[in-house]
């Protein structure tokens, strides 16, 4: 019986290494799709930032999930610089809006 749980391990070794390799193929299409949604729920909560209810925590939240996304992608592809330069653009941006959420007199300094 020993033998045959070992050759359906084996077997689902085989059969997931090409799910991984697809995984890792489709990486940009994920990251794209993650980052729309993302877009379209940071657009809502600049508008509700800038408003009357001024809610920077809620932006500042879905900034840090777009930097977390993003330095995924980096992470699982290091060799895409242009990903690089737009995660410290990110980080930068999160950055400005902590300072903002946790000093709201520092908008003067940026």
């Amino acid at each position: 019986m020993r033998p045959v749980a070992w050759l359906l391990c084996g077997l689902v070794g085989f059969i997931s290494v090409p799910q991984v390799q697809a995984w890792e193929e489709q990486d940009r299409g994920a990251y794209n799709n993650k980052m729309a949604l993302l877009s379209v729920l940071l657009e809502g909560a600049q508008d509700r930032a800038g408003g009357s209810d001024g809610d920077l925590q809620t932006l500042c939240l879905l900034m840090s999930i777009g930097n977390d996304v993003t330095q995924r992608y980096v992470d699982l592809n290091p060799e895409d610089e242009q990903m690089e330069h737009r995660l410290m653009a990110m980080r930068n941006d999160l950055t400005v809006c902590l300072a903002l959420l946790y000093n709201p007199t520092a908008a003067s300094r940026f």
